[in-house]
């Protein structure tokens, strides 16, 4: 019995600074007690002729109609005395002033002891604001005095009930506050309430085995739900001794009230206390309503089991792949397997809700592993996290989080592993998400922790275990041509990270930003969760990866993602890639036919000097390769093509097939030549002479895409004004820079 915040006013509740808070009703005198459950005062009352005494709060505070409310308060005899009674009412308004009350509601009235000790229980109501009612005002009664009597009522209370926030049942259900209706005995029991014992509030239900064996107690009105919502139910129990099993269950049932299924869970809590027992489940398809099954295994009659705090609860769609009782805790450890440790719920750590995973390592040397019980779908090109809340032994610990791809017939097709530790020194939780994309072929997901090889009795607590679509991951393909990679990046939102980098990394370790819309990918504003992004200038014929960042404050601050290797085929024939790196459109290929003769100019003056025989030489750095590349076209397209690459003067990055055993260049072109191979005017092969100079690599963002075609242009206008809006001339169009 409480409420969640109480609405009336601190000097209201608990009289500590005044009784103007409070009108006195008929017969009544008020004055403020030395008497008290709290502080030091109380609400006095003194009854000016025998009968009846009561007193209102003076002004209404606001509720809302519709709602639940508790309310109660603590009373005394000043002096013993028999016969009287107390209740709690509220009373309803539409207005904060003037009016007459909608209606009110009454506790149930709570007989006085004859001592001077305040009594307990209170007299307690649970009632909903009529509608139309927008504020509500309090009042406190004791019947059977005689002329002259005085009690006193402290602790004064009306607010919403203490009952889990997003819970399906009621108040009194939970915690059996006013009386047992919202439950009714089953099998081999009887139920009644007790305020001896009690987990919140002052009662609990009471559960009583008439003979030994299974016994029950479910809702005397079932719940509604909706089919495919998960819902966790649980309760709170204090068994009569340890080693005793007790069931918690959920039973499914349609709109014609025919039961479709039950879903259970059988715990074994300890004696001596209380404990939070649970079960969580999928409502199948064609249900309408549930019960909450309720099943001590008593040793022998007469056992008596406390339950409070029931609730059933909708768990939020998060779009996780594994269910409430696998991720939280909250139900047991049945969804995992252990290895190398020991896997217990426990109440010592807690991240969310009552239970986390305890681990505690063996010490026989072995790796302690925690590894999912069943295989996760997956859909190929999607990606995946593994994301758990730790918490570790130490600053300096370690553990491995790792992701292994399957096939439709069980086989590895890759596992992804990455290594977290608490480098930011987190006192409690930490989280980690592990993310990959689900390789080609993959049919089901594995997802295990790992810790190497750790100490007897070393201890890890897990909870909040996420396994779902999403993460920061990058897919990185091949394009059609094979002469570039396409990157697609997801999860650059995670955290609320608001900058992402992404950089090509080959054989030898060299990180390279990759040439973005707005310049070099080394620190990007992040605009969404995604982004699509083409590598123009990778290498060919040798094995690339690509590290994708996201942070906030610093680089190395936030999320970290590589993609697995990928190898770009190298060129079989003579064929030279020639690509503008700005402006992707105009890259072509062409067939090489004499390769460039390398000069390196030498930067000096040779000074001669009077009466000496050898002069001073004053030199820089030699000047970069120049040299003539003669390449040869077949075609009108071919020759088109070569001219509309080159004739732009922009830097241009050449790509050689990989056994020439030359490495790609940025070079400026000079000269070219463009000369007939034979003298017969319809001979359309033609030789050109390139001269060449090498640069370092441009500055500037990329213009346009490779890939675009006028299927983009159709899909992207709907008519040709469209097309044309903001186009200066067809080259706008074709690359996109301006217009669609």
């Amino acid at each position: 019995m409480s409420v969640s915040s109480n609405l009336l006013p601190d000097a209201v509740a608990d009289l500590e600074t005044g009784i103007t808070g409070w009108t006195a009703g008929a017969n009544t005198t008020l004055f403020q007690s030395t008497r008290f459950w709290v502080g030091a005062k109380s609400l006095g009352m003194t009854a000016t002729a025998a009968g009846t005494v009561s007193a209102t709060t003076t002004n209404r505070v606001a509720v809302t109609a519709g709602a639940a409310y508790t309310a109660y308060a603590y009373f005394v005899n000043l002096v013993a005395a028999s016969g009287r009674t107390a209740t709690v009412t509220v009373s309803w308004y539409a207005a904060s002033t003037g009016g007459t009350a909608i209606s009110s509601s009454t506790s149930a009235a709570t007989t006085l002891a004859n001592a001077t000790t305040w009594n307990t229980p209170p007299p307690i109501l649970i009632a909903t604001a009529p509608a139309g009612a927008a504020f509500a005002a309090v009042t406190v009664t004791v019947t059977g005095l005689t002329a002259g009597a005085q009690v006193a009522s402290d602790g004064i209370a009306l607010g919403p009930p203490n009952v889990f926030a997003t819970s399906i049942l009621d108040y009194n259900t939970a915690g059996c506050e006013v009386s047992t209706s919202g439950w009714t005995a089953g099998t081999n029991a009887t139920i009644s309430r007790t305020s001896t014992v009690s987990y919140e509030g002052w009662w609990s239900l009471q559960i009583t085995a008439t003979a030994a064996g299974d016994t029950m107690a479910s809702l005397t009105s079932r719940v509604p739900v909706a089919p495919g919502t998960e819902y966790s139910a649980f309760t709170h129990v204090q068994p009569p001794a340890s080693g005793l099993s007790f069931i918690v269950g959920i039973a499914w049932y349609d709109g014609t009230g025919t039961l479709i299924s039950t879903t259970s869970y059988t715990h074994t809590p300890a004696s001596g206390g209380w404990s939070r027992q649970g079960v969580s489940g999928r409502a199948p398809s064609g249900a309408a309503t549930a019960d909450l099954i309720l099943r001590p295994q008593a040793a022998a009659g007469g056992q008596v089991w406390l339950c409070d705090q029931s609730a059933i609860l909708t768990v939020p769609n998060t779009g996780a792949l594994i269910d409430f009782a696998t991720s939280s805790a909250e139900v047991g450890t049945d969804g995992w397997v252990i290895s190398g440790g020991t896997l217990t719920q426990t109440h010592e750590q807690v991240y969310g809700d009552y239970y986390s995973y305890k681990l505690v390592a063996d010490g026989t040397g072995a790796d302690m592993t925690m590894t999912l019980g069943t295989l996760v779908p997956v859909t190929p090109a999607q990606a995946y996290q593994f994301a758990p809340k730790v918490i570790l032994p130490g600053f300096t610990q370690t553990y491995v989080a790792e992701l292994e791809w399957l096939d439709a017939t069980g086989e590895i097709i890759r596992t992804t592993s990455i290594e977290w530790n608490n480098s930011k020194h987190v006192v409690g939780w930490s989280g980690s998400t592990t993310a990959d994309i689900a390789p080609d072929g993959s049919v089901n997901l594995r997802v295990r922790w790992r810790r190497r090889a750790p100490v007897a009795g070393e201890t890890w607590y897990l909870d909040g275990v996420t396994v779902a679509p999403g993460g920061l991951a990058a897919l990185a393909v091949p394009t059609a041509d094979s002469t570039a990679v396409l990157l697609t990046l997801q999860g650059l939102t995670l955290s609320g990270q608001t900058h992402w980098g992404l950089w090509r990394v080959t054989s030898d370790g060299v990180r390279t930003p990759l040439r973005g819309y707005s310049g070099d990918t080394d620190s990007v504003t992040t605009a969404s969760d995604r982004s699509a992004i083409t590598d123009y200038e990778a290498p060919l014929g040798t094995e690339l990866t690509y590290i994708l960042k996201t942070w906030t404050t610093a680089v190395n601050d936030g999320w970290y993602y590589r993609t697995p290797p990928i190898t770009l085929p190298t060129r079989e024939d003579s064929g030279v890639v020639i690509k503008d790196p700005v402006l992707p459109a105009r890259n072509t290929v062409a067939t090489a036919s004499t390769l460039p003769d390398w000069q390196r100019q030498a930067r000096q003056s040779v000074n001669s000097v009077r009466g000496r025989a050898r002069p001073i030489i004053i030199s820089d750095v030699r000047a970069s390769r120049t040299g003539t590349l003669v390449v040869s076209t077949e075609t009108d397209d071919d020759v088109t093509a070569l001219w509309w690459t080159l004739e732009t003067g922009n830097t241009l990055f050449l790509q050689w097939p990989a056994d020439w055993g030359l490495n790609d260049i940025y070079v400026q072109v000079g000269d070219v030549t463009e000369s007939r191979v034979s003298t017969y005017a319809g001979h359309r092969d033609r030789s050109w002479s390139i001269a060449l100079t090498e640069v370092d690599r441009p500055i500037g963002a990329l213009v346009g895409d490779a890939s675009r075609t006028w299927q983009t242009v159709r899909d992207g206008n709907a008519t040709f004004s469209d097309v044309f809006a903001g186009a200066n001339n067809w080259l706008d169009v074709f690359t996109g820079v301006r217009g669609s």
